[in-house]
């Protein structure tokens, strides 16, 4: 185990949600150096430690045989030592809630894609929850970027699970990059193929049909792009996930439903972000800018155009550079609001 001192994180820093954390126990897992995060989700409302981050906290304690204080559920203060590199495994992780499997999967993703050998990885809670990206998102729009990089990586959704009732399930295969490849999505979007997959899970199809029409009526998208998803299981959900395929990219824009929504404003709001994401032109959306920056950083880097960042983008590149020094920079990329962004690579230069 370590004996450097930890490098200090303020949960407060930036937009003070999750993220502050997961990206410090992520880095600190992949770079072997111990963290150490105070006023945990300092930004929200309900502060402290939830159950899908101290899943995230356990999980990569757990993959790198490190030591956790203070991972107590409301904790306001969390350190992490990493025990030695990561090891390649089959590892099993429960939320224990309809906490995002997909947030605990991007926790350890990173580190995993820096062992010795190859890495099953099995999470249970929610697939799809409005807090985090959905399965699809991961699936058809993350993924497909860490492949290119040079990662072998796959993902199989075993069950869904909405909020509140979880009981979804998950499972991620990685395969480390031997020889990463810097990353280049600058092509500006220009007439990208296009799907939206309606996912209904133990609610009426009907729901999906008043979705869909109400977003064709905004976007005039024909109805062969339509997609729904039909599934049974425990409790019941609804979220719509529009794709939109580039030369280099694909984004994936989405929309929750809930009992306190119409199933038209649902459509409508979907519909609102695919316009705005088609304005600008840029062929990586501002959820995906955010998820890339990290594995990048710590494979061959690259870089990419993306609209303005989100907070949630933001935070995350200042928390990189806090493990990274300069790892993260930005330029104007000459088309409006636009920016490029740049990610110097651990393991090579873009």
């Amino acid at each position: 185990m370590t004996t450097t001192s930890p490098i200090e994180i303020d949960g407060r820093t930036g937009e003070g949600g999750g993220q502050v954390l997961r990206t410090s126990l992520s880095l600190a897992a992949a770079l072997g150096v111990p963290v150490r995060v105070t006023n945990v989700r300092g930004g929200r409302r309900k502060p402290g430690l939830l159950r899908q981050h101290r899943s995230c906290a356990r999980a990569v304690a757990e993959i790198t045989g490190g030591r956790l204080e203070g991972d107590a559920l409301g904790s306001s203060e969390l350190t992490f030592a990493p025990g030695g590199p990561p090891v390649a495994g089959d590892y099993e992780f429960a939320i224990g809630s309809a906490g995002s499997t997909m947030l605990v999967l991007q926790t350890v993703l990173p580190p995993l894609l820096l062992a010795s050998g190859p890495s099953r990885v099995t999470v249970r809670g929610g697939t799809h929850n409005p807090s985090a990206p959905p399965f699809e998102a991961i699936a058809h729009a993350f993924l497909p970027v860490l492949r290119r990089a040079g990662a072998e990586v796959e993902i199989e959704l075993v069950a869904p699970g909405f909020a509140p009732a979880g009981g979804g399930e998950v499972r991620l295969h990685v395969r480390p990059a031997a020889a990463p490849t810097p990353v280049a999505i600058e092509r500006p979007l220009d007439k990208p193929r296009r799907r939206v997959v309606v996912r209904v899970h133990g609610i009426p199809d009907t729901v999906a049909e008043r979705e869909w029409i109400a977003f064709a009526k905004k976007t005039d998208w024909p109805r062969s792009c339509l997609d729904v998803v039909r599934t049974e299981g425990v409790g019941g959900g609804n979220a719509m996930v529009a794709l939109l395929e580039g030369d280099e990219a694909t984004a994936a824009l989405t929309s929750f439903g809930s009992p306190a929504l119409s199933s038209e404003r649902v459509g409508g709001v979907l519909a609102r972000s695919v316009q705005r994401f088609l304005k600008a032109g840029a062929p990586v959306d501002a959820q995906l800018a955010d998820q890339l920056m990290l594995p990048l950083a710590l494979l061959a880097g690259g870089r990419f155009v993306t609209g303005p960042l989100s907070r949630h983008a933001a935070t995350n590149a200042e928390v990189i550079d806090r493990f990274l020094p300069g790892a993260v920079s930005m330029g104007d990329a000459g088309a409006g609001r636009n920016l490029r962004v740049t990610v110097r690579g651990a393991r090579k230069d873009p």
